[in-house]
């Protein structure tokens, strides 16, 4: 415990404030992006407990650590998709001249209980942190609550509706749109989507196939219930299930690239042939995979998307007054050969 006669401590006043010391280092030191009412309270409590900044702490504060962390949040691994966006943040802030300081975090279910990563709560360890895996809107609120700066990608996150974020985010729902609506074009009406409703990221791209299936006024076909962790393994025995109720499925868009390698081997072992029994659509483009070559998928470059949040991230770091932008990185749809027509026609126009 400290001593009556000890001067107090930005951890003294952060415990007192009921708020991070990150946070009490920003306020202390200046910096712009902390909600105003937090920062009185935090003025307030220093007041109250006779804290004085000394020169030599202040220099070695305010001194930009040129460190970005990356927190994978809630989530046991990184995906394929989500490397080529470590990747990609590497990349950049590499060039920039910034280390990637790479956390996992699992938040407490109890959101009374949230506890912040150690990559936050050390003063001074990162200028601003970029936040993905499964981001639920209790995540956000912690960091907002705290006045810490971040950037997150949308698509990993829970919608709340709150504006103000300004998040990197990539068009996967437009994509999966596109893919439906060109199952169609080929003659197809029994289209399923394939996915986990429990990834957030996932749940956009089923959005996309309904607008698809609404306006195209055919009946939606979905599994969104993860029978595996392994997305492999999901597609694999999605598909098998389909196939054992015996409901009728002519072409499949699954919400991700493995999830389809997964679907393609199931339909194998029940003698099914992609395309000329079931036509196939991905998600994510995984044109490195061995498995991947002849896919057809919509196409995120998840590497650019990567680059996107670095570049956010040390503007955010950077910027003397609070920074605010969206950015949107469209998806793109690429023709392969895992769909054919359904159409028996001689001659079609697509």
């Amino acid at each position: 415990m400290r001593s009556r006669s000890s001067a107090p401590t930005m951890k003294d006043i952060a415990r007192r404030a009921h708020v991070s010391i990150g946070t009490v280092s920003r306020v202390l030191n200046g910096h712009a992006d902390v909600d105003p009412l937090l920062r009185e309270r935090v003025q307030s409590t220093a007041r109250k407990m006779g804290y004085r900044l000394n020169e030599r702490t202040r220099a070695t504060v305010q001194a930009k650590s040129r460190m970005i962390g990356l927190i994978l949040c809630n989530d046991f691994w990184l995906s394929a998709a989500q490397s080529l966006l470590l990747l990609g943040i590497e990349e950049h802030c590499s060039a920039e001249g910034y280390y990637v300081l790479f956390a996992r975090h699992q938040f407490d279910s109890d959101e009374r209980k949230l506890a912040l990563p150690a990559v936050i709560r050390t003063p001074g360890l990162a200028d601003c942190v970029i936040l993905v895996g499964r981001l639920e809107e209790k995540v956000l609120k912690t960091f907002d609550r705290d006045g810490l700066s971040y950037v997150f990608l949308a698509n990993h996150a829970e919608e709340s509706g709150d504006a103000s974020r300004h998040p990197v985010r990539y068009d996967d729902e437009n994509g999966a749109y596109e893919a439906t609506c060109y199952l169609a074009q080929l003659g197809h009406r029994d289209i399923w989507y394939l996915g986990d409703d429990s990834r957030f990221w996932q749940r956009t791209r089923y959005r996309g196939y309904l607008r698809a299936m609404g306006e195209l006024k055919l009946e939606p076909r979905a599994h969104t219930i993860a029978l595996s962790d392994d997305e492999f393994e999901n597609g694999h025995s999605a598909v098998s299930y389909i196939l054992e109720q015996q409901w009728p499925v002519t072409a499949i868009v699954a919400a991700s690239d493995e999830l389809a390698f997964g679907v393609r081997e199931g339909l194998r072992q029940h003698r099914k042939e992609v395309p000329k029994d079931v036509s196939l659509i991905g998600f994510e483009n995984q044109t490195g995979h061995s498995r991947g070559s002849n896919l057809t998928s919509v196409s995120v470059d998840m590497i650019e998307v990567g680059r996107q949040l670095a570049k956010e991230a040390i503007a955010r770091s950077e910027a003397e007054e609070p920074f605010s932008r969206d950015v949107l990185v469209p998806a793109s749809f690429i023709k392969r050969s895992t769909c054919r027509p359904l159409r028996k026609e001689e001659h079609m126009l697509l």
